[in-house]
């Protein structure tokens, strides 16, 4: 038998494709087997946060139709509105577990194009004026006198801004204040969102950005978390080559530090 040094050189060359193609496919093997446990994980966790309001539902539309004749106006009102709250949580679970795939899919892009930073962070900053007038939480925002236009996909930014702000609410009391403060830096923009709200404890600080995470499971007025949002935020911003950042002290309030870089 001849020693491997005196193979052919194209016979060398052949084993050490081999080898190359044999551990690209054991790297293949296990990015898919990854991707098929978060998979599963996903589905695990959409039927178990399902299967509540669904039952709701269900019950509340069989008690109806049996007592329909029954029923006093008010006691209909109370049904149907219970009906409609949990229909309304199953259809936003939907559409956020629906978003997070989108974002993990490989056919994800964004949509860039250059815009006025500010302006879009007023606008979704309108969006919860009515919240917190019901609430009387003051929303402060510091903002630089200049314009800050940045290339960005300006519906997946607001979804971040959105995002963080509607955790903030979500766990912030009556009569307390959500800062909003804008800083640009020479090759960076970086927007904290500071709450008085509940805290994170130095613990959970590194698996809050996790997908289905939740360290409180109801908010302050009693709204079901799923633990997608902030997962959500925080995986737009990589895909801007970006980042969120979180301090926080329990009882005293948490910041988002949200910093995207100019392109």
């Amino acid at each position: 038998m001849r020693k491997k040094n005196n193979l052919p050189t194209y016979v060398n060359e052949l084993e050490e494709k081999v080898v190359d193609l044999s551990l690209q496919l054991k790297s293949y093997s296990n990015e898919l087997i990854s991707v098929k446990e978060n998979y599963n994980k996903i589905i695990g966790k959409l039927i178990h946060n399902l299967k509540n309001p669904v039952g709701v539902i269900f019950s509340f539309s069989e008690m109806m139709l049996e007592d329909i004749e029954d029923y006093s106006t008010e006691k209909l009102k109370n049904h149907i509105e219970i009906i409609k709250n949990s229909s309304k949580f199953s259809i936003e679970l939907l559409n956020t577990v629906a978003k997070l795939s989108q974002i993990k899919s490989s056919n994800y892009t964004l949509n860039l194009k250059k815009i006025n930073f500010l302006n879009l962070i007023s606008n979704v900053v309108t969006e919860f004026k009515h919240l917190a007038e019901e609430r009387n939480i003051i929303i402060q925002i510091n903002f630089p006198k200049k314009p800050i236009f940045l290339v960005v996909d300006e519906a997946e930014i607001s979804l971040v801004i959105r995002n963080i702000l509607n955790n903030a609410f979500r766990y912030s009391s009556k009569n307390t204040t959500i800062t909003i403060e804008v800083a640009e830096g020479n090759n960076i923009v970086e927007t904290t969102i500071t709450d008085e709200g509940i805290g994170i404890s130095e613990e959970n600080l590194p698996s809050i950005l996790n997908e289905f995470f939740v360290v409180n499971t109801y908010s302050e007025d009693k709204q079901k978390c799923i633990g997608l949002g902030l997962a959500i935020a925080s995986k737009i911003c990589m895909h801007h080559k970006g980042k969120i950042s979180i301090t926080s002290i329990i009882d005293k309030g948490s910041s988002f530090k949200i910093s995207i870089p100019k392109l």
